[in-house]
């Protein structure tokens, strides 16, 4: 099985991650199978590149609270195979779902003091 682990920091509050994330996850339209606790729980949709690997990538997307001001995101993902073309997909799917959710967490407005 290929695997994809990262974990990325930013530097905006919890619950304004977390409300980002989901709101890209629905504007991108990723099948959301659940949602336990803080994670999403992710399966890529049906495309003609999926049914070519017959394998859709699966992902989990967990977000963390690290203090009043700062959130991390750690990025699970996975497709059936081995090998480096389903190692390159599983990674090359990622870099499209981190984009969309940094995309979506940079339109945060700053905290005001």
């Amino acid at each position: 099985m290929a695997r994809y682990t990262e974990t990325i920091a930013v530097d905006k509050p919890f619950a304004d991650t977390w409300r980002a994330v989901h709101a890209a996850l629905l504007a991108h339209n990723w099948n959301i199978v659940n949602v336990r606790d803080n994670t999403f729980f992710l399966r890529e949709r049906m495309s003609f590149d999926t049914m070519l690997w017959r394998n859709p990538c699966r992902f989990a997307v967990h977000v963390a609270g690290d203090g009043e001001t700062r959130s991390v995101l750690h990025l699970f993902g996975s497709t059936l195979g081995f090998g480096p073309w389903p190692k390159s997909r599983v990674r090359r799917v990622a870099e499209g779902l981190k984009s969309q959710l940094l995309g979506a967490i940079a339109h945060i407005p700053p905290a005001s003091e």
